[in-house]
Parts: structure tokens; C-alpha cells; sequence
């Protein structure tokens, strides 16, 4: 039976694991490439964050999904920003396995510093859903979205009728996904990379 919880600092290491096996599965990914060090200082710091919000799925305390987000994205970027160099350092072994990986770290680096307001990678204030992944291993469409609504209406509990999310289009299963729980594109940006995020936007409103 599925059991969902708001996730604390403890679970950072399980929510790192479960994220790169998610982004190893999905088409252009970036975020696993920084390693399982870096993305668990993230999530350390993340869950540090008071309008932060991770909501995991678990099975007898086996984690299946998790979603996360921000009630204030400004907040995440800021905490990013403050944490900058304990981010960087535990992303350093990844740069000698592979070189070219330090200049993709440099250009978001600019982009959460707001040192090159040419470069846009998303949502930057504001409510934001942030990452939602479910074990490839133990696939469970309908209740991964279940994890997806649940999510929604926890921030919907909190007073937000509106929430913006980030989506890279070549992700064709997710952005399926997001269109059937009523997301809608509201913008696309290029990334520096080339690739191409579709910003969506949900309407709360009327979700029970």
C-alpha cells in the first residue's frame, strides 16, 4: 500500500538516488550528471527552505516518487545562491570524469547568481513546481499522477489558485503527463544547451 509524507532532511540521500535513476531515463537530462554528492547537498539544502514542499510515496518505507517544489521560487534560487560554494565542491569529482561539464555548471551558475539576465532557464518567482520522478523500475502511471494531484493540492491547501512549472519538450511522456493534469503552456525558452523548455502553468481553482 502507497503512503505519502512531506519528506525531511533525512531523506535527502534516498531522494538523490531515486532522482538520477528517474533522470538517467529521461531524454537530455542535466541534473544526474552532477552526481549523487552534489545532488544530495541540493536536497539537504532544499528541504531547509521553509516554502519548500517534497512529498514523497513510499511502499513499507520504500521510495517510489517523490515531487517537489517551492511555495516561492525567489527562496530556492536564494538558497542555491547562498550555498554556491559547498555546491560547487561537491560537484568537482564529476568535473575529471567529464571536462566539458564544468561550462554547463558556469552558465546556470549565472543564471541562479542573475549575473546574465540574458540566459533563462524558468521560473524564477513565485510558486513552483520544481521536480517530479517515479522509480523506472517499479512503474506505476496512475499513481505517479496520483503523487502529481496530490502535490497540487497540498499548495492549493495553502491558498495558491495558480502555479508555474518547467518542462524540457523532447521529455514527450512527461509533457503528455502534465497536459492531462490540465497544465498548460504558457511560454518556451531556449535554453543555452539548445534545448527547448515549455513553461506550463496550472489552474487550481477547481481541483478537489
Amino acid at each position: 500500500m502507497i503512503s505519502y509524507r512531506i519528506a525531511k532532511s533525512s531523506d535527502s540521500l534516498s531522494i538523490a538516488k531515486l532522482h538520477i535513476k528517474c533522470a538517467k531515463s529521461q531524454k537530455d537530462g542535466f541534473f544526474h550528471k552532477l552526481g549523487v554528492i552534489f545532488i544530495y547537498r541540493y536536497y539537504k539544502i532544499v528541504t531547509s527552505n521553509k516554502n519548500s514542499i517534497i512529498l514523497l510515496a513510499e511502499n513499507e518505507n520504500r521510495l517510489l516518487g517523490f515531487h517537489s517544489g517551492t511555495l516561492k521560487a525567489e527562496e530556492h534560487l536564494f538558497s542555491l545562491k547562498n550555498n554556491r560554494i559547498s555546491l560547487f565542491l561537491s560537484v568537482i569529482p564529476e568535473f575529471f570524469i567529464n571536462p566539458k561539464l564544468f561550462f554547463e555548471v558556469y552558465k546556470r551558475y549565472r543564471y541562479v547568481s542573475n549575473k546574465n539576465k540574458a540566459i533563462k532557464f524558468g521560473v524564477t518567482n513565485g510558486p513552483r513546481g520544481e521536480y517530479w520522478g517515479w522509480d523506472p523500475e517499479n512503474p506505476n502511471p496512475l499513481n505517479s499522477l496520483k503523487l502529481h494531484k496530490n502535490w497540487h493540492l497540498i499548495v492549493k491547501s495553502l491558498g495558491i489558485n495558480f502555479i508555474k512549472s518547467e518542462v524540457d519538450v523532447t521529455n514527450k511522456r512527461v509533457l503528455k503527463s502534465i497536459k492531462l493534469m490540465g497544465g498548460e503552456i504558457i511560454s518556451e525558452v531556449i535554453l543555452p544547451d539548445g534545448r527547448n523548455r515549455a513553461v506550463v502553468q496550472y489552474d487550481l481553482k477547481n481541483w478537489i
